[in-house]
């Protein structure tokens, strides 16, 4: 009798999963990269890179920093690689920046890539306060003076039209540190954390470096000391200097750190100076290089100041003022609350967020975060996959919420049609495809109990027991997946702006007309790799 094929099956399978468990590491890959002025740089990338990744990279280098819109070849692969290729597939790994050509809107973003660039060393001013264990003690722990360091830093050039914030050096020295720790709160509004009082312990601390304070953050990434290669980039009004063409764009006025105004055209194929396009250059960097000897010197120092700050690039460009911390200017004049260049509207930028265009406002939200709790998530990988596309649904309906909801809030101020109801129920109310958005005043009384939950429904219309029992089955069934599968809390965001309460809820019918629920959800990943996070300080 033949033996039965079925016994070998569980010996094999187990064999198979073995196999599959073993996962073999990212190495590293050195990336050659040929720019456009014929030069060569060397990146460090992983296996598991992409070329978006690689466009991430010369973001952060010095030399490739302030080139935009350009495409990437291969001499295998081809011209215009996407940016999904994976780099393990680039044999040989030498890549070549291909230039192309500009519209008018991505011109402006080239000029604002130029501003961002040389933003630290104008809007970024060194605190004026220092802290006072470096007053009092102003030896670092290898016992090397810092004073004379922190000094230097401390300057600011601050040219004209900067808006740079100028230090006022190290202080009183007669203010010794004890003086300085009897404040709690700082110039900067944030808490004074170093040591208090007379005992060993205390005096011991003063030699140590006390906890930094968010008012320093920028601090750190001010490069004031240096010379500003720009002082200003504006819009001209001046007429131009020979026949505007069809490749023509506008005119800016530039001001370089010698003070010498110029006025330069922007076009389809680069920036050139008024009146000679012989000098036509793709980059706008380029261009001042090759027209000003000061701006050259300038650009190349804070290049330089870069490299030593962080061998390993990360510049300090395109900063948010966002909510939890703002330059120090800020702190200093709060009335004036200057944009950084990637914020100014007047170079294309903007608040930040996913939901200023209106493109996903009708998305079906109530599908997708059906499907998003439906997703398989057994295994490790699976629930990788998932926790990825929840954190992207969620990231991109909390920015639609906030934005649409404050847009509500905004009009009803400008009509004066909200006012609170005895009955505490919303007066105003409007939907958006899936989304719900109701609006209320908030009580005058501070002292009032809301009434409404986390997931944004009022106690009338959820008794206490249903909410125990919700609750209690919530608590059962918790498992890894529970914030996922909680779509009623999930998809809701609270808002208080400007006197008013707006709660953003995802309400919709979900048939899916007898076909099986989707396993997966068509979301794209975040532009800039989420750098253009939102910032609340915009939306007043």
């Amino acid at each position: 009798m033949a033996p039965k094929t079925g016994k070998t099956k569980p010996h094999k399978a187990k064999g198979e999963k073995k196999k599959k468990e073993e996962k073999v590491l990212p190495t590293v890959i050195e990336i050659a990269v040929e720019t456009p002025d014929e030069s060569q740089v060397t990146l460090k990338g992983i296996s598991t890179d992409r070329i978006l990744d690689v466009r991430k990279l010369l973001a952060v280098h010095v030399e490739t920093c302030h080139l935009t819109n350009f495409s990437i070849s291969h001499e295998v692969k081809g011209p215009r690689l996407k940016d999904s290729a994976d780099i393990i597939s680039l044999k040989p790994c030498h890549l070549t920046i291909v230039e192309e050509e500009y519209s008018e809107e991505q011109a402006v973003s080239h000029i604002r890539r130029l501003l961002d660039i040389v933003a630290c060393t104008t809007s970024f001013g060194s605190s004026p306060i220092k802290p006072a264990s470096v007053r009092a003690n102003p030896k670092d722990a290898a016992g090397k003076d810092v004073s004379s360091t922190e000094s230097e830093a401390s300057q600011s050039d601050g040219g004209d039209d900067a808006g740079a914030t100028k230090s006022k050096g190290g202080g009183d020295k007669k203010a010794g540190a004890a003086v300085s720790r009897s404040k709690s709160f700082g110039k900067d509004g944030c808490t004074d954390l170093s040591p208090k009082g007379d005992s060993a312990a205390a005096a011991a601390a003063i030699n140590m470096y006390p906890p930094p304070r968010l008012g320093q953050f920028y601090e750190f990434f001010s490069f004031s000391n240096l010379t500003p290669p720009v002082h200003y980039i504006r819009r001209s009004n001046r007429p131009f200097l020979e026949d505007k063409t069809n490749d023509d764009f506008f005119q800016i006025d530039v001001r370089v750190c010698s003070g010498k105004p110029m006025t330069i055209v922007a076009s389809k194929k680069g920036f050139y100076p008024s009146g000679k396009r012989i000098l036509l250059c793709h980059s706008l960097v380029s261009l001042l290089q090759q027209i000003s000897r000061p701006f050259d010197a300038a650009y190349t120092a804070l290049m330089k100041a870069f490299t030593e700050h962080n061998k390993f690039g990360n510049l300090p460009y395109g900063f948010r003022a966002n909510t939890w911390v703002v330059p120090p200017v800020v702190s200093e004049t709060p009335s004036v609350f200057p944009p950084l260049p990637v914020e100014d509207e007047n170079w294309g930028g903007n608040g930040g967020g996913q939901g200023r265009t209106g493109k996903h406002d009708h998305r079906p939200w109530a599908k997708d975060f059906a499907i998003l709790a439906a997703m398989p998530c057994k295994t490790a990988e699976e629930r990788q996959i998932r926790d990825r596309k929840a954190f992207l649904l969620h990231s991109l309906f909390v920015d639609v919420s906030v934005l649409r909801a404050v847009r509500a809030i905004k009009q009803i101020i400008d009509t004066n049609q909200c006012s609170l109801s005895k009955t505490g129920l919303f007066p105003h109310e409007e939907r958006v495809g899936d989304l719900l958005i109701k609006v209320t005043r908030d009580d005058s009384d501070a002292s009032t109990k809301l009434d409404r939950k986390n997931d944004g429904s009022l106690v009338l219309e959820l008794p206490r027991e249903d909410l125990a029992r919700r609750n209690l089955l919530k608590g059962i069934t918790a498992d890894e997946s529970a914030t996922v599968h909680d779509v009623s809390t999930l998809g809701v965001v609270i808002i208080r702006h400007c006197g008013y309460t707006a709660v953003v809820k995802v309400s919709g019918d979900v048939d899916w007309k007898g076909s099986p629920i989707p396993q997966d959800i068509d979301i794209e990943d975040q532009p800039e790799g989420g750098a253009n996070a939102l910032n609340a300080n915009r939306l007043v």
